[in-house]
């Protein structure tokens, strides 16, 4: 069994994504023509950055082909990090057993093993006591509301979207992973876990400032809001899975 961490990543160093391998996962990155490579990592593709889901759909249906015993990849930001308290082959077998036990919209029978989910870990409770009442009156934590650092079924990612892979193509940065918390939800397989925490050490946490890749992305909020508001009410075109 291997478990595969499937991220671009902008940093000189891959940011936290050793991290993942030293703990026992397999890591796949996309890195922008020019970077280095790092010599550690699993697998690397090098190209022109088509976007963090495109990149990311690559990255996770290529690792599935090419290894048969991978049943679960795991996505996010470069500046995640592992689950420091559980395996990946612990985490991959919990989360196999669990979609086997209902059938949760999709198609297999109650019982059956299927990797057709979302687990999304929110033991890192960032943001759960911001003082931001009309932005975010629910003070949920930032894990509680997006899928910032989810773990994705083999059938999830090979059959959503057409068979393009676990995201919407169209998300270039922002909204990707509030699209997938929404259309897991839609299919009755997202599974939020307390227990498990990914620390995200995000540059707002830390007081940095905004990384110079992140500079772009962060000014089409509004833009992308409003794409996000309309492909939400229309129910994610595209979403559906292959049959």
């Amino acid at each position: 069994m291997s478990v595969w961490l499937c991220i671009p990543s902008a940093r000189p160093d891959g940011g936290t994504a050793r991290l993942w391998q030293d703990a026992g996962y397999k890591v796949a990155l996309w890195r922008d023509p020019g970077a280095d490579i790092p010599e550690w990592a699993d697998y690397v593709v090098q190209g022109e950055y088509p976007g963090y889901a495109r990149a990311v759909n690559e990255l996770a249906l290529n690792a599935l082909r090419a290894n048969k015993s991978c049943d679960w990849i795991v996505t996010g930001g470069d500046d995640i990090e592992p689950d420091p308290n559980h395996t990946p082959d612990e985490i991959a077998r919990e989360c196999t057993e669990h979609f086997g036990e209902y059938i949760g919209g999709y198609t297999q029978p109650r019982g059956e093993l299927q990797t057709f989910g979302v687990m999304q870990p929110t033991g890192d409770r960032w943001g759960e006591n911001d003082d931001m009442p009309n932005v975010r009156p629910d003070r949920k934590a930032y894990a509680d509301r997006v899928c910032s650092s989810p773990w994705l079924g083999r059938e999830f990612c090979q059959k959503m979207y057409g068979g393009q892979g676990p995201l919407w193509p169209g998300w270039q940065h922002m909204w990707v992973d509030e699209e997938l918390q929404n259309v897991a939800e839609m299919y009755g397989v997202l599974w939020q876990r307390r227990d498990l925490v990914h620390f995200h050490r995000h540059h707002a946490r830390e007081g940095k400032p905004v990384p110079p890749w992140l500079v772009v992305p962060n000014r089409t909020f509004h833009e992308t809001k409003k794409l996000f508001d309309a492909r939400k009410a229309q129910r994610f075109p595209g979403h559906a899975p292959l049959s």
